[in-house]
């Protein structure tokens, strides 16, 4: 009986279900995320890679780069033993030379020395640009015309950004647009980046990312050579624009190597050649060695040689250079001054220090109260002595800076002490 109601059992029983658990990686919710998770990654790799690559594009191209400052080394001046050693042994006589047998200088002797020449010049030619300065007017039709000047630009620094050119500033001044043409004959746009009105020198400035590899391969900044030991009568070369006309070339040699001229709050050397001026002339000497000792100026022709080639001494104008290149402000005081040495102050019966023998109108030193016919003889506490020291000194002030000026004032009952505060500015 019992075993017939088991069977009966086993018959009419319902079949029993067992649910399992789905795997973990077969769950619809966690393969969807799973896949988010690998599509990020790779989304981040490829953009690290794609950022790692164009990056460098983008900064270089779009990106505000550092600019790197110019920085020009500066000569150390000679002291009076240095002096006195040089002069000792420019003065030892030097061994004869006896010649045996002379000969005389073939047409192509002379072929070969001018071709020596024109080398020293062609290199120095992958330093020098032609800048051409357009400007647009109209005439009494009103017809608009475009006018243009060609001048020579000396390649003097690279500050990872720019490529910077110097070249005289009043024959672009009135410009609207500047391009220049480098030695391979391609060309780029320039900006005026800064300016000097004293020594007339000006500054431009190219997009690096702008200029070509093969340009950049074929330039060469220029090397600044050294001017404070030339003498008259050394051979020079003037290369550039000397004649008025772009890529001239001339010959010759220094006249006189120390001839000083006053300017504004300072002297400079000018050297003076046997060459022929043009009044359309620019570019630069060189030494026999291709070094740049000379910018050549028409600004200062009271020298007597109006018609002689004239040049800036290189020395005297490079930390001119390097202040405009790093867009520094040169402040002026706006003085035309003379030394007063010990010896004149004591036969003269003066203080020493610098005479104003004039001022600029409505300069910083007008407006201070210092007066033609003063005695500057102190600048923010140190003794002046010169006008070169002045000059010195200005290159380390800024614009809006207030200097304390002592001056010497001669009265009724003699020399009086007058303090004066002289607030710099830029030269327009």
């Amino acid at each position: 009986m019992a075993e017939e109601k088991r069977r009966e059992e086993q018959e009419f029983s319902f079949v029993k279900e067992k649910i399992k658990k789905q795997p973990f990686y077969q769950n619809k919710t966690l393969r969807r995320a799973g896949l988010q998770l690998l599509f990020s990654v790779v989304c981040g790799a490829v953009a690290c890679f794609v950022f790692v690559l164009v990056h460098p594009w983008m900064e270089r191209t779009f990106g505000e780069q550092e600019k790197t400052e110019i920085t020009i080394p500066q000569e150390e001046e000679e002291t009076a033993d240095q002096e006195d050693e040089t002069a000792e042994n420019e003065a030892e006589p030097e061994e004869p030379v006896v010649i045996t047998e002379p000969q005389e200088l073939e047409v192509e002797d002379y072929a070969d020395l001018y071709g020596k020449l024109k080398e020293v010049a062609d290199t120095a030619d992958k330093s020098l640009v032609t800048v051409t300065a357009s400007s647009s007017d109209t005439d009494w039709f009103n017809e608009t015309y475009e006018s243009r000047r060609e001048l020579s630009g000396l390649l003097v620094g690279n500050n990872g950004v720019e490529l910077l050119i110097l070249t005289p500033y009043s024959q672009l001044a009135d410009s609207d647009k500047l391009h220049v043409t480098f030695v391979d004959g391609s060309g780029l746009d320039a900006v005026l980046k800064n300016y000097d009105t004293v020594t007339d020198l000006a500054i431009l400035s190219v997009n690096l990312a702008d200029v070509a590899e093969s340009t950049l391969e074929s330039i060469r900044m220029a090397e600044l050579g050294s001017s404070k030991s030339l003498k008259a009568g050394e051979p020079v070369i003037a290369v550039g624009s000397p004649a008025g006309i772009a890529d001239s070339v001339k010959f010759g040699n220094l006249v006189a190597a120390g001839y000083q001229v006053s300017v504004t709050d300072g002297v400079y050397r000018l050297l003076i050649t046997d060459m022929e001026r043009s009044s359309d002339g620019s570019g630069v000497l060189l030494n026999l060695s291709g070094q740049v000792i000379g910018l050549l100026e028409d600004t200062y022709l009271d020298t007597g040689n109006e018609n002689s080639l004239t040049a800036y001494a290189i020395s005297d104008m490079k930390e001119v250079i390097e202040h405009l290149s790093n867009s520094q402000d040169l402040v002026y005081m706006g003085i035309r001054g003379t030394d007063v040495t010990e010896e004149i102050a004591e036969a003269q019966n003066i203080p020493a220090g610098v005479y104003v023998a004039g001022m600029e109108p409505d300069s910083p030193a007008m407006n201070s109260g210092i007066q033609a016919g003063d005695i500057i003889t102190e600048i923010n506490s140190k003794e002046i002595k010169s006008v070169s020291e002045i000059q010195e000194m200005l290159l380390k002030f800024s614009r809006d800076q207030v200097i304390r000026v002592v001056v010497m004032r001669q009265g009724r009952e003699g020399y009086k002490e007058i303090e004066c505060s002289v607030t710099l500015d830029v030269m327009q």
